[in-house]
């Protein structure tokens, strides 16, 4: 009796630990709130804060070169949005290394023809500043400044919604 009591205290504890524990990733915007300002060079040495596209819609996509997914949703963003003077897209470079490789950024952004701005978010202070918990995150902002549309993954119906939202602007 006394061996299944000293079995069964481990499993008591951890069960206790998960109750009270916290989630250990930062809440995600949700639409209505206030897009967190901010600014910050590209790759290409260019600042590039979010106040500067107040008269627009931004499209923000948080990316990282590993990821699948996020070459899916950066060709769809190119083939919809690029050259439109309604929409700025801002793309938001979150790889995992500490030192991420410009070459490697630069050269994915060639091959997939990229012409926005690419942001590296060093020390992930992006990340936690809009509460992004997995990649890619596709966000839009609408000309007033609050969000309208987040999204984390790019499921199948990713397109048409970030084309809505994009619109309502």
């Amino acid at each position: 009796m006394r061996f299944r009591e000293i079995r069964l205290l481990p499993l008591a504890l951890g069960i206790l630990l998960s109750l009270s524990a916290t989630p250990a990733w930062p809440v995600t915007l949700t639409p209505g709130e206030p897009a967190p300002e901010f600014s910050l060079p590209d790759i290409d040495g260019k600042n590039v804060s979010l106040s500067q596209f107040r008269d627009k819609t931004v499209l923000i996509a948080f990316w990282s070169t590993w990821c699948s997914r996020c070459e899916e949703e950066l060709t769809f963003l190119r083939d919809q949005f690029d050259g439109r003077d309604d929409v700025a897209v801002i793309l938001i470079n979150q790889d995992s290394e500490k030192t991420v490789s410009m070459k490697r950024i630069a050269d994915l952004r060639a091959k997939l023809n990229l012409r926005f701005p690419i942001i590296v978010d060093s020390g992930l202070v992006l990340w936690d500043r809009f509460g992004i918990n997995a990649l890619p995150t596709s966000m839009v902002i609408g000309r007033n400044g609050k969000v309208l549309f987040m999204e984390s993954n790019f499921y199948w119906a990713s397109p048409e919604k970030i084309l809505q939202a994009a619109s309502q602007g």
